[in-house]
């Protein structure tokens, strides 16, 4: 049937041939008259004119070259068997290579310049939408500029923040590896001058003792941030008191650490700093009215005596459990390393207070008056 009429609308009616477009002419009338909107007579290309390339945007040149990059990836992947098998390449291996565009976009988004791309193809897009005033080409471009210039600034300050972020932790795990150091250096010389014979042990105690003592470290480690914030707490109130007896103002820096010692014993695992504000995410399980009080005070408002003092005792009940649970595990550490016939002093780093069986024990001991010991488990201070 379509053939049928096809032929009639070819061969017969005096319709005659369907016409034929050629793009060599300019535009007529049927009465030979040319409008003055026609498009010009294009020009035809000759040996001899430039080869001109057109301007790509750089989203679409990473489109292209991740796709190019996954057409290799797959012929790598049916062709490395036989290279395999013939000894080709032995020893080579390509690591990280993108396998899909998702892959290729997504390796470097969060880089300065990944930013950049993606803050000015989302405002070019945007730009490109509907609009109840006309947008420009040049505001067009402009709008895409600054988004690109807005995310490079963002993505460089977030490495900044990344790399200050890795050096404080470089940097705390280094003295705390060099307090353990010094640590066992100091009882190696005690045990020298009091005359004790240094006996060598094998590599297989050595290796047990550092097995034993790097388990130590692991489950104390919580305990420890848990007491270091108390004594942060109780420093920064000393140092309250101390510049309250020389007749100074109140210090905002004092009532700063010592609400970042109290977090720190409320949950060992935040992170909060001096230098920025509280919230969910660094404070961790701490209550939102602890994290409002010390946003205030870093924005200048000083704690009252009355809720200084309240935070004191609050950080001194809060530790408690902290301090009993570390007690257990010196002893079971220390009898373990007894069992396996291993020095403990090699085993366990106390880090806790004095330990007495009784008050009488702890006043024999004539400690200075503001010493913390811990007397049948429960932590106090000396009067």
């Amino acid at each position: 049937m379509g053939n049928k009429y096809s032929g009639i609308f070819t061969q017969g009616y005096g319709i005659g041939a369907p016409p034929q477009a050629n793009m060599m002419q300019q535009y007529r009338t049927p009465a030979g008259v040319t409008p003055p909107m026609a498009l010009p007579v294009p020009i035809a290309p000759t040996s001899n004119a430039p080869i001109t390339t057109p301007y790509v945007l750089p989203m679409l040149q990473r489109v292209a070259q991740a796709a190019a990059q996954r057409r290799q990836a797959e012929e790598r992947a049916v062709t490395a068997p036989a290279a395999a098998a013939a000894g080709i390449g032995a020893g080579t291996e390509a690591v990280g290579m993108p396998t899909s565009i998702s892959d290729a976009f997504g390796s470097g988004l969060m880089s300065p310049t990944g930013r950049a791309i993606t803050g000015a193809s989302l405002a070019g897009l945007a730009a490109g939408g509907w609009s109840p005033t006309p947008v420009s080409l040049g505001q067009g471009i402009a709008s895409m500029g600054a988004a690109a210039q807005k995310g490079y600034l963002e993505g460089k300050k977030a490495e900044l923040e990344e790399a200050a972020r890795k050096a404080a932790a470089d940097k705390a795990e280094f003295d705390r590896r060099l307090a353990i150091a010094q640590f066992r250096q100091k009882n190696r010389e005690i045990e020298a001058t009091s005359g004790k014979t240094q006996r060598a042990i094998t590599k297989e105690q050595f290796d047990m003792e550092d097995k034993l003592f790097n388990k130590y470290e692991s489950v104390s480690s919580e305990n420890r941030e848990a007491f270091f914030g108390y004594q942060k707490v109780r420093n920064a109130a000393q140092a309250y008191k101390d510049a309250a007896a020389r007749g100074e103002e109140p210090s905002g820096a004092s009532d700063i650490a010592l609400l970042i010692g109290y977090m720190k014993t409320l949950d060992p695992g935040s992170v909060v700093r001096e230098t920025e504000y509280a919230t969910a995410k660094n404070a961790g399980g701490v209550s939102e009215r602890v994290r409002n009080i010390f946003n205030n005070v870093r924005d200048g408002v000083i704690l009252t005596p009355k809720l200084r003092e309240d935070f004191i005792k609050s950080a001194t009940t809060q530790v408690q459990p902290y301090i009993e649970r570390q007690i257990k595990l010196d002893k079971k550490y220390t009898k373990r390393a007894k069992d396996y016939d291993l020095n403990p002093e090699r085993v366990i780093t106390p880090f806790l207070p004095n330990i007495f069986g009784s008050v009488d024990e702890a006043e024999k001991a004539s400690l200075p008056v503001g010493s913390l010991v811990i007397i049948n488990d429960r932590l106090a201070v000396i009067e």
